[in-house]
C-alpha cells in the first residue's frame, strides 16, 4: 500500500509542477512555445493515464521472430 500511496503523491506533485509551468509561461510571463510544450506533455500524460489500454500490463523479454 505504500509503493501505491508513494506514486500517487508524486504524480500529483508532478501534475502539479506542470500546471505550475503552464502558469508560469502564459499568465505570468508570455512564453506561448514553452507553454505549447507544457500544455503537450500534459495533455498527453492525461491521456496516458486515463486510457487503460495504453498501459504496460507486463514486461516481457520478447522473442526473436525466427526461432528455427
Amino acid at each position: 500500500m505504500e509503493k501505491k500511496s508513494t506514486s500517487i503523491i508524486g504524480n500529483v506533485l508532478l501534475y502539479a509542477f506542470l500546471l505550475w509551468l503552464l502558469y508560469d509561461s502564459t499568465i505570468h510571463e508570455w512564453d506561448p512555445w514553452f507553454a505549447f510544450l507544457v500544455a503537450f506533455v500534459l495533455v498527453l500524460a492525461v491521456v496516458i493515464s486515463v486510457i487503460p489500454a495504453l498501459h504496460a500490463h507486463s514486461v516481457s523479454p520478447g522473442r526473436y521472430p525466427y526461432d528455427d
